[in-house]
């Protein structure tokens, strides 16, 4: 070979052709399912750890193999053979044989209710086969949505959290075990219900009526928002500021909205509040309301004037009836009180008993009854890191038995919530947070009254491994586009560590492989499959031990970034160029190619984006004639766009001449006929030649090439048709020489040559080889194509309205 110095003086060697030896063939594609039974396999390839087999070898694209298990996997792989040798093996290729659908699995259990979520969790069919591969579908009703069951979980784990649920509400569920084969019998339906609210707090209680010196009726109105659950019982504190100490106790606790409060000290300050308490929990106590009681002089409450026969004791016995020593006793207060009193609320300091008799009264002092004493500080004992047992001990009941003990329990000793109410001595906490503090106090009540609370009791739970870790997603922008094939990024939150700070996270992803990391919260998972789907979840690790693994969420790697396909050009014209990449079958065998970029370079030198889409081709228009353009082709996929291909170059063809109307034909003188035509202007500078050609039957013959536009037709035989045509052409010059670029052929005009009475039509014809023996012959010309065709059309058309107009007559009368 020889430099190039400029196009006119280079020298190049004769061709030598030679062939390249043989090898072994590359390693197939695998081989891929065409059926597949019960018990057979039909697999098809084309030409591209495990212990295998060999099933089959030939020179066969396809192989059924028979005698198989149902339902069972199995594994393939490939390898081509020539007289050089053997490929290598293709990639494995993993099929399984058809099976029986599932039987119907046992219905849903209900592992935790919430509020507004229900945990639920179910067992793998009984009896299924080892081999397959189970996939369970959870469906659920809502009640009166009259829609049915409706699909809320798909995937292959055992247990579900359904979540956006409506509190204290009913729903039906049902389960379907899936495999490749379809979806079970679903089981039997079961109903879970999720769990009421807390109640909302009542609103500030008011006064009705006036506040007086001695008494005042306090109401109040039931809460906004009451959790879903009927309101159980109202609770009213007061706390009375004389010391500014902020303590409260309950004066009244029952099923109605009102309380006559009597008993108050004249010029005294009190605050009260109201909580409400629901068969779930009890609320926040409402607003407080402040009230102070006019100041009045002594002798307002002094005690009433007796009888001169009374004699009279002070004594702290309620306002009661009793029988002493046989006679009837009657209570009277010494203060006046106006309105209904409640006997169960109030403890009175000093009543004055007095006993009347016939004909004489005696009077006498009866034990008084007082609300429970103080209780002592409870007891706590752990029985683990989430449950405490709480005791206390029974206090003085004061003269009236104790019915009922209230246990208030808070992780802020200033803010503790009733969480139990009843006789026994102890409850059981449960549900609680490991290594966390908590404080409570126990008060006891009898019929009189409630006492006050006794000590609080502190204790810190025990740590333990872990909680759940609580969010876990992927984090897509973390990942580069040219490594979303092989890698995912995962992001959490760190879960509470329990008593121990954590130590790291095992995450375990793909086919159960468990990878350790440190204590971060996000994580790159690398060298992975591309275009696969994979199922991660997370757990946490302190000095415990492992939490609970977190509920798994699928990922999957983007595929890779596809190669460009070649490109052609399929038809070229003077203003256009119709370009083709790829082909259909290629098309089908990489499903994760989903369009593709064509571009093309603009006056600039740059490359933009002429079409983006699926399509294997595109014509590309308005382009100048004769001239060369440059493309690129790019291949895009959901990995995002693969690299362009190189520079392809396609050019124009120059504008052919259009099409000419049909000659006429004017018959002259002796055995003679002139043929005329339209002219064209010349394209671009490029001339124009005309061709014409004449038939006659099926034979055609030019007899006419040049830049005239007429032509001189004679010599033609008696009783002949000829018909002519005529066409235009371009001619131009390159590197090749003169070319020439011809147009369409115009339409057809007839010259008949039969005598007039024969009648006349339309055809080709020749030049004749004889002359004429008869000068008194007549010929005529007869129209042409386009003119017999719309002659014949107008007939149809008037026959057509005739008929027409004949049958609608015929039928309205």
């Amino acid at each position: 070979v020889t430099t190039i110095r400029d196009a006119e003086h280079r020298n190049v060697s004769e061709v030598v052709s030679f062939t390249t030896r043989g090898c072994e063939p590359d390693p197939p594609l695998a081989p891929k399912l065409i059926s597949r039974t019960k018990n057979s396999l039909n697999l098809q390839w084309k030409g591209k750890g495990e212990e295998f087999k060999i099933c089959y070898s030939g020179p066969m694209k396809q192989h059924k193999i028979f005698q198989l298990t149902a339902s069972t996997k199995y594994s393939f792989r490939l390898a081509a053979k020539n007289h050089f040798g053997s490929s290598n093996f293709s990639e494995i290729a993993v099929f399984y044989t058809s099976g029986n659908t599932p039987p119907a699995p046992l219905p849903p259990k209900l592992k935790e209710a919430g509020v507004y979520s229900l945990w639920l969790e179910w067992c793998a069919p009984t009896n299924p086969n080892p081999n397959d591969t189970l996939t369970y579908v959870l469906e659920m009703e809502e009640p009166r949505s009259g829609l049915g069951f409706k699909p809320k979980y798909n995937g292959e784990d055992l247990s579900c959290i359904v979540k956006n649920l409506q509190r204290n509400t009913t729903y039906k569920f049902r389960i379907f075990a899936c495999n490749l084969e379809g979806r079970s019998n679903p089981s039997r339906e079961v109903k879970y219900s999720t769990c009421p609210a807390k109640p909302g707090y009542p609103k500030k209680p008011y006064v009705v009526g006036e506040i007086q010196a001695c008494q005042v009726k306090i109401a109040w109105d039931s809460p906004n928002d009451n959790g879903g659950m009927h309101i159980s019982s109202y609770s009213l504190e007061v706390s009375e500021n004389s010391d500014g100490a902020n303590l409260w106790k309950i004066i009244y606790n029952g099923t109605l909205q009102e309380f006559l409060y009597d008993g108050l000290q004249p010029g005294t300050t009190y605050k009260l509040r109201v909580f409400c308490t629901s068969p779930v929990c009890q609320s926040q106590p409402s607003d407080v309301l402040t009230i102070q009681t006019p100041t009045l002089p002594p002798a307002s409450c002094r005690s009433l004037p007796l009888n001169s026969k009374t004699k009279c004791k002070d004594t702290n016995l309620p306002l009661d009836n009793h029988s002493v020593n046989g006679n009837l006793e009657t209570v009277v207060r010494g203060k006046k009180a106006k309105g209904p009193r409640n006997d169960r609320n109030e403890n009175p300091s000093s009543e004055k008993i007095c006993t009347l008799d016939s004909p004489s009264v005696k009077c006498g002092t009866v034990p008084a009854r007082h609300p429970p004493s103080q209780c002592g500080t409870p007891v706590l004992t752990c029985k683990g890191p989430t449950c405490v047992v709480v005791s206390w001990e029974i206090p003085k009941c004061n003269g009236a038995e104790i019915t009922d003990y209230r246990l208030q329990w808070g992780q802020v000793e200033d803010s503790m919530h009733l969480i139990y109410t009843g006789p026994s001595l102890q409850y059981e906490v449960k549900g609680l947070i490991p290594a966390t503090t908590y404080f409570c106090r126990v008060q006891a009540v009898n019929r009189v009254g409630v006492g006050m609370f006794g000590g609080t009791g502190k204790v810190t739970t025990p740590g333990t491994v872990p909680a759940i870790v609580p969010m876990l997603q992927e984090a897509e922008d973390k990942v580069p586009a040219k490594l979303s094939s092989s890698c995912i990024a995962i992001q959490w939150k760190e879960p509470d560590c329990h008593g121990s700070p954590i130590t790291g996270y095992n995450i375990e992803y793909g086919d159960k492989k468990i990878l350790t990391v440190d204590r971060v919260t996000e994580y790159v998972l690398k060298n992975l499959q591309p275009n696969t789907t994979y199922r991660i979840r997370i757990q946490a690790i302190n000095h415990y031990g492992l939490s609970p693994f977190s509920p798994p969420i699928r990922s999957k790697t983007k595929p890779i970034l596809p190669e460009p396909p070649q490109l052609d050009c399929v038809v070229q014209g003077h203003q256009s160029l119709r370009l083709k990449w790829g082909n259909v079958s290629r098309k089908k065998s990489h499903a994760n190619i989903i369009s593709y970029n064509l571009l093309m370079e603009d006056r600039s030198g740059r490359f933009s984006v002429i079409y983006h889409g699926p399509d294997l081709t595109h014509k590309v228009q308005k382009l100048s004639e004769y001239t060369q353009y440059k493309f690129k082709i790019q291949a895009c996929n959901e990995a995002g766009e693969g690299p362009q291909s190189d520079v392809y170059t396609f050019m124009t063809t120059k504008t052919p001449p259009g099409a000419l109307k049909a000659p006429k034909l004017h018959p002259l003188n002796g055995n003679s006929c002139e043929i005329k035509w339209d002219s064209l202007e010349p394209i671009k500078g490029d001339p124009i030649v005309y061709c014409l050609q004449v038939f006659t039957g099926k034979k055609a013959e030019q007899i006419y090439k040049g830049p005239n536009t007429t032509f001189s037709f004679s010599n033609y035989l008696a009783n002949s048709r000829y018909r002519f045509k005529v066409c235009a052409g371009r001619q131009y010059e390159n590197s090749d020489g003169v070319q020439e670029l011809w147009g369409p052929y115009s339409s057809s005009s007839l010259l008949s040559t039969y005598k007039l009475q024969s009648g006349c039509g339309k055809g080709s014809g020749r030049k004749r080889r004889g002359n004429h023996n008869s000068k008194d012959e007549k010929y005529k010309i007869e129209m042409s194509d386009n003119t017999l065709v719309l002659t014949l059309l107008t007939g149809f058309v008037l026959i057509a309205i005739l008929c027409a107009t004949a049958i609608q007559y015929f039928l309205i009368n």
